[in-house]
């Protein structure tokens, strides 16, 4: 497999970002979460990538022209960060392709974002993550990130999500 490019993403990337997201969340929730069903809004959210660039960095990471995978990171202020630390940066949809899944591609972004947010002299990145996703968790806690209740959000009955922090 050849290298990972990552860009930041353009209004011409936006439909194919938006169905890289709801594939990848589907694909792993069918795996390891079979009883988690995603809403039409929460499928219209993942589509809607127009306005996500307008308040994000949006990054995608291309191999040999094909989009692989993407992130988004929110400064802190902006519309659409959910940090819930002063100053820091929100990370939001970071998702893999399938296809390109288990080839450590969710490091690079990772190490992107902390670029990023560092530049941008952040205090923290916050994220949150569907409660018992675990191999998720566990890919986050190996990059840093600490679990902080504080973030936690319940949006039951269709999800409940964890707070993690990683300090910069």
């Amino acid at each position: 497999m050849s290298k990972m490019k990552l860009r930041h993403a353009e209004e011409t990337d936006d439909h194919v970002i938006g169905e890289l997201l709801i594939r990848a969340f589907d694909t792993q929730n069918s795996i390891k979460m079979p009883g988690v069903v995603s809403s039409p809004e929460r499928y219209a959210d993942l589509r809607d990538r127009a306005q996500k660039r307008k308040d994000a960095t949006v990054l995608v990471g291309e191999i040999d022209g094909v989009l692989a995978g993407t992130l988004t990171l929110y400064r802190w202020g902006a519309p659409g960060n959910e940090a819930w630390i002063e100053s820091a940066a929100g990370l939001r949809y970071l998702a893999i392709d399938p296809r390109f899944a288990g080839n450590g591609l969710s490091t690079v972004f990772i190490a992107e974002a902390k670029k990023l947010a560092t530049d941008w002299r952040a205090s923290a990145i916050c994220l949150r993550v569907r409660s018992g996703a675990s191999g998720v968790q566990r890919l986050y806690k190996l990059h840093g990130w600490k679990r902080d209740e504080r973030g936690d959000l319940d949006l039951m009955p269709e999800i409940y999500l964890d707070g993690f922090t990683l300090r910069l």
